[in-house]
């Protein structure tokens, strides 16, 4: 009989491999917290730097200039009405009664108020002379006249004398005839208390300002005379 010899086997200790995976774990845990503090800083960077910077509007590529203007209005909405432009009285062609026409009396001249200024003439009031007229051309261009009338009388007796001015229109009808028509009237102006006048003078071919004087001797004075155009 004989005696077999075996080589001994080694058997691990059980308490290697434990402490082999603590320090595994321990390795992780410390990763862990290292790239959880690097996320932590790198939010809190960002937040600082995003605080004092104010935020920019990205621009869609392709996207059309024109779409950051004001909407249009909507079809069928009328558009906003521009006033209509005035134009000077005295710059119109004097169609008959230039010789009606005056000058500025020497008291008024340089006064603010008498910035070209249309004057007629007083009448006499003998005979037939008991009114004046001018008549500007029109031809259908203009919609309103308006004016102040202040009237001008150089004899004191006179200063308080009233005159009277008539706006009217001459139309020409499809028979080529003509109709006068008053359009505006102004019965109580005074060296005192000057008056507006007013008149409609759409359609009209001429316009013709006609003025009456209680007393001889004095003028009537138009002043700031436009008519509005069409």
């Amino acid at each position: 009989m004989q005696d077999s010899t075996e080589a001994p086997t080694s058997t691990p200790s059980p308490g290697r491999p434990a402490r082999r995976g603590a320090q595994l774990a321990a390795v992780f845990t410390v990763l862990g917290v290292l790239l959880g503090a690097a996320a932590l800083t790198r939010d809190v960077f960002d937040w600082r730097l995003g605080a004092g910077t104010p935020a920019v509007t990205a621009t869609t590529a392709g996207a059309d200039p024109a779409s950051s203007l004001p909407a249009s209005p909507a079809p069928g909405t009328p558009p906003p009405s521009a006033a209509p432009s005035s134009v000077r009285l005295d710059t119109l062609a004097v169609e008959a009664g230039a010789a009606n026409l005056g000058t500025l009396p020497r008291q008024l001249a340089g006064q603010p108020e008498y910035d070209r200024p249309i004057v007629i003439g007083c009448p006499t009031n003998s005979g037939a002379d008991k009114q004046r007229e001018v008549a500007f051309r029109l031809q259908r261009r203009y919609l309103d006249l308006a004016s102040t009338v202040r009237p001008f009388f150089s004899s004191p007796d006179a200063r308080d004398g009233v005159v009277l001015v008539y706006a009217q229109v001459t139309i020409r009808q499809a028979d080529g005839t003509f109709t006068r028509v008053t359009r505006g009237q102004q019965f109580d102006a005074r060296m005192d208390s000057p008056r507006d006048l007013a008149a409609n003078v759409e359609g009209a071919d001429e316009l013709t300002l006609r003025v009456q004087c209680e007393h001889p001797g004095g003028s009537v004075i138009f002043t700031a005379a436009t008519v509005s155009a069409g």
